[in-house]
């Protein structure tokens, strides 16, 4: 099975599930090509990236000159799928993207190089520009595309429930993170058009992420990880330690990650007088795993954005879990199906900085009740977000759906 990767940006450090998902498949014996729209611009990249079999495709941007000479060279396929490629187009301009000339570009590049390298299945993740191109690629070629949903595709606000129906119509089947998310898509966006939407959880390396036998910080350490954006609730944590400090209890913090509110941040900790956060940036994948082992606690006070945007399975929750590290989180999207409240770790109110500092000052306090969380932990990792397990679901699906086209490809002819 050769499957096509169709991704707006990568690699990107912010989406590691990503590329841990993409890297299991060729473990297993799924050989995978990812096509890229854009290049990447993070700077730091994990050392993993390396370990990709094939080279990434970054699809070309064309002068109108160019676009002449590709667009003849395709002319006999593109007049042989005219009635598919025009309701791309209508679709688009339904749509009101203005980036209609980029999508349908982009799907003609993509459908040649997949013809040409023997492509049977696209898979794209985020029902945004990615699936409208793996969508275009499909309607020239017949090639099976799949999409997984995250959050920001279904959760914002402005999502229109018809342009979400019309754009996955034609999958073979849908993927989103977590039950909360399928829950979601089923009443606000599926309306009746009967889309095939199935769970599968991010998959976490349970054999790279483990408990470490000896993790002793020397002094109450927490962590928390995450692009620094409103919906991760990193205001409510630094105010949070403000509480707690005025308790008494100055734990270090380290805050890892970066994004469009580090200076709101840092000076919101300066207003409070925080001066026990520090702000680590952007890290790789294998320092966020030492980080871990360094930590007594993994605090993430997700919430819902002022433009209805949230976290669905927050990957670093899920390792967490792994490594035997006690969480506190807030049942924000999928987090109560990796959380199990007072089992594996305390959830809390969203947005509530008093309770997020109990919770906190409860777990630092109480050694036994941060081993329990962690050996629960654990155990729940193991069983639901296994990535080797999780992985081989998703393959089985992505080929059952190439078969499935090859079938009904050799019914036609007939």
């Amino acid at each position: 099975m050769h499957v096509g990767y169709v991704l707006k940006k990568f690699p990107r450090l912010s989406e590691t599930f990503i590329l841990n998902e993409i890297l299991e498949l060729e473990r297993q014996g799924t050989e995978v090509t990812v096509f890229s729209l854009n290049r990447p611009d993070d700077g730091v990249f994990h050392a993993a990236l390396a370990q990709l079999r094939r080279p990434v495709i970054y699809l070309p941007s064309r002068k109108p000159e160019a676009w002449l000479q590709t667009l003849r060279q395709e002319l006999p396929a593109l007049r042989s799928a005219a009635a598919p490629l025009f309701r791309e187009f209508e679709d688009l301009l339904t749509a009101g993207r203005p980036d209609v000339w980029s999508v349908l570009g982009w799907g003609i590049d993509l459908a040649c190089l997949a013809r040409q390298r023997g492509i049977q299945h696209f898979h794209a993740h985020f029902a945004t520009v990615s699936a409208y191109v793996a969508r275009t690629a499909h309607a020239l070629t017949g090639i099976p595309f799949s999409v997984t949903c995250h959050a920001k595709d279904i959760y914002r606000e402005g999502i229109v429930p018809a342009q979400f129906q019309s754009l996955l119509a034609d999958s073979a089947f849908v993927v989103t993170v977590c039950e909360a998310n399928r829950q979601w898509i089923r009443s606000r966006l599926a309306g009746e058009s009967g889309l095939d939407v199935r769970v599968l959880y991010n998959g976490v390396d349970t054999k790279l992420f483990r408990p470490e036998p000896a993790r002793a910080p020397s002094e109450p350490t927490l962590l928390s990880v995450g692009r620094l954006v409103e919906k991760k609730g990193f205001k409510l944590l630094i105010d949070a330690l403000a509480l707690l400090a005025d308790a008494g209890l100055r734990p270090r913090c380290r805050l890892v990650g970066d994004g469009e509110d580090r200076a709101k941040l840092i000076a919101h900790a300066a207003a409070r007088g925080v001066t026990h956060l520090e702000f680590m940036g952007m890290r790789t994948h294998g320092e966020v795993r030492t980080l871990m082992t360094e930590s007594t606690l993994m605090v993430l006070p997700c919430i819902i954005g002022e433009d209805g945007n949230r976290d669905a399975l927050p990957t670093v929750l899920l390792e967490a879990l792994a490594s035997g590290l006690p969480a506190v989180s807030t049942p924000i999207g999928g987090i109560e199906e990796i959380i199990d409240h007072e089992r594996t770790g305390l959830l809390v109110a969203p947005g509530d900085a008093m309770a997020l500092a109990a919770a906190i000052a409860r777990v630092l306090r109480n050694p036994d009740l941060a081993v329990s969380f962690a050996r629960a932990g654990r155990i729940a990792a193991e069983k639901r977000f296994d990535l080797q397990t999780n992985v081989a679901t998703l393959a089985g699906w992505q080929a059952a759906a190439g078969a499935g086209s090859r079938q009904r490809a050799r019914e036609t002819v007939a």
